[in-house]
């Protein structure tokens, strides 16, 4: 759906460069994703979750091309806020996120079974 020419709900295929397959899916504000939506990279990544001006932006899914996947909170398309990383061999961290990286409170889980808490 338009509003004064400018997408409000609906889908888009996105063009980036060479990708030419991304496929955005979801609200829009002044022709960007904002709101709910999920966006679908040409190599397989995915983020379900909300956005904010085009950028991951609150409560997010983002699921890689090789397994992995983060499921929690967002801030400017980092993950920030509490969440949980899962690598493709099972490792996974529970915790604390800042600016796209771990901090603060969280736990190591390895899929050996230890565990690291700080």
């Amino acid at each position: 759906m338009k509003v004064n020419g400018l997408m409000t709900k609906g889908t888009e295929r996105v063009t980036n460069g060479t990708n030419n397959n991304n496929i955005y899916e979801g609200d829009f504000k002044d022709g960007k994703a904002h709101g709910g939506g999920i966006f679908k990279w040409e190599a397989g990544e995915a983020y379900d979750g909300q956005w904010y001006k085009g950028l991951k932006q609150g409560q997010g899914v983002w699921r890689g091309n090789e397994g992995e996947y983060y499921i929690g909170e967002w801030k400017e398309s980092r993950t920030h806020g509490k969440g949980i990383y899962v690598w493709s061999n099972g490792d996974k961290y529970e915790g604390e996120w800042k600016n796209g990286l771990k901090h603060g409170q969280g736990s190591d889980i390895f899929k050996n079974g230890d565990v690291y808490v700080g």
